[in-house]
Parts: C-alpha cells; structure tokens; sequence
C-alpha cells in the first residue's frame, strides 16, 4: 500500500541524518571518494546505501527530530562518515609516499603525471605503487569492511549523539604515524638496492675513470628500480593488508566499537 504523504515528512529529517553519515564516508574514503569514479554513480550510491541502512536504525531516532536539528545534528554526522573514510584513506596513502621515495632516490621523478585517484601529480613509479596496492585493498574485501564498520557506528552512537572529542584527532595522527612507517617499509626493498646500486657505481667509477657513470648510472639505477619494485610489490600483500587491518581496528576503538571480523579474506 502506499506510503501516507505525512509519514514520509516525518520520517524526512531522520533520513537526512543518515544521508550525511553516509555521504561522509563517501566523499572521504578510498576507491569511494575517488575523482575517477562519475560524481553521479557516487551520489547514486550514497542514496542506495542511505535508504538501505535508513530502516535498520530509524527506530533510534529521536522522536522530536525536526529539520533544524536534522541541519545542526548533520554536522556531527557528517564528521563521523568523514573521520572513517579520511582515516583509511591516509593508510592506502602510504602506498604513494613509498612510490614518491623510490623515484626520488631513482632519479625518475622527473616525469610526473596526473594521478586519476587523488587528483594530484605523481611520478609514474607512485602510481604503479598506488594502483597495485589498491586492487589488493579491493580484493581484501576493504571497501566492504568500511562500509560495515559505518554501519556499525549506528550502534554505539545513535543520531545526534555523537560530540567531537579529542579521540579523532589523535586517530588521524595515528594514521598519519603509520601510513608513513608502512611506507618506508614498502619502499625499503628498493632504497635498498639502489644504495648497493650506488656504492657499487661508485667504486666502478674509482677504477674506471674513463667511463660515463652518470649515463651508466642512470640506466643501471632505472632497471634496478622497476626490477626490485615489482618482486616488493608481489611480496607486500601482507604488509599492506595487516596496516588496513590494524587502522581499521584503531578506527572502530577511536568510536567505541569492538575488533573488525574481516580477516582480509576475499
């Protein structure tokens, strides 16, 4: 039977609520957020996931919600989508900062493009980092475990009881600290090489004057890069996925919820 024209009003500002947790998350988090993704398949699925979640938790609504209040209330919604998807996204971004130290120590920076998933330039070598390790993020499943950690969230804080504390900025340090530390140890296989690499060159150039090292070097310094940066990448599936899995986890302890079930299996 059709729905009456006043239960729908009613039910307006709660929905609204919904809407701007979940647009949160959408406009933040990885692969969700992404500018290559058309702006109108991401507001299709934050509408589809919106009325989706919206008669799972309508019942913790508060009675007197009125559309001021929805406005007001939306701001601390928002915020909690934001924190989630902003929090996991600065984990994936490790990936570019390990890219970005491999081509600065290669010497291969110099030719940077435009990256389609952060909207920024970034060498060649970043983006290769960035689009590997996001697939693996994929495949894990991590796209559907932030969107179960939102869901979550309803749980421990119902609609327009969440109050920002120091907690979110201390997570997002956090993050920060890891991303940075996952990284290095990404890109550590590399800077390995190419300082062995370079020791190397530099001792063939005190026993070999007349050759060119800096044409040598490069060429030598180029193929290393991309031969060691694709046997890291194969083996760094663990490293990557056990930070997703970690921050999630600090995430969900940062809002009061309790470990992540997923487990990284597809």
């Amino acid at each position: 039977m059709p729905v009456p024209l006043v239960e729908i009003l009613v039910a307006l500002p709660a929905f609204a609520l919904v809407l701007f947790r979940v647009s949160g998350l959408v406009l933040t988090a990885p692969v969700y957020g992404s500018t290559a993704v058309p702006v109108r398949i991401r507001v299709a699925l934050t509408l589809v996931a919106t009325a989706v979640i919206f008669p799972l938790v309508r019942r913790q609504a508060p009675s007197d919600v009125t559309l001021s209040s929805a406005v007001v209330g939306g701001m601390g919604e928002l915020m909690i989508g934001a924190t989630i998807g902003l929090a996991v996204s600065i984990i994936l971004m490790s990936a570019e900062v390990a890219g970005e130290m491999v081509s600065q120590q290669a010497g291969i920076s110099l030719s940077e493009v435009i990256n389609p998933l952060f909207n920024e330039q970034s060498s060649m070598i970043g983006q290769i980092y960035v689009v590997v390790l996001t697939l693996l993020f994929l495949l894990a499943g991590g796209h559907r475990a932030v969107m179960a950690s939102l869901l979550d969230t309803f749980q421990v804080i119902p609609l327009l009881s969440f109050r920002p504390g120091e907690s979110i900025v201390l997570l997002l340090v956090e993050m920060l600290s890891a991303a940075f530390m996952v990284g290095i140890r990404l890109a550590a296989p590399v800077l390995i090489a190419l300082f062995l690499s370079g020791t190397a060159l530099g001792f063939l150039s005190r026993t070999m004057p007349q050759l060119n090292i800096l044409s040598v070097g490069f060429t030598v310094r180029a193929l290393l890069t991309l031969s060691v940066a694709g046997i890291a990448l194969g083996a760094s599936q663990g490293v990557l996925l056990d930070a997703v899995w970690e921050g999630l986890d600090m995430i969900r302890a940062s809002f009061g919820l309790g470990p992540s079930h997923w487990n990284g299996g597809p």
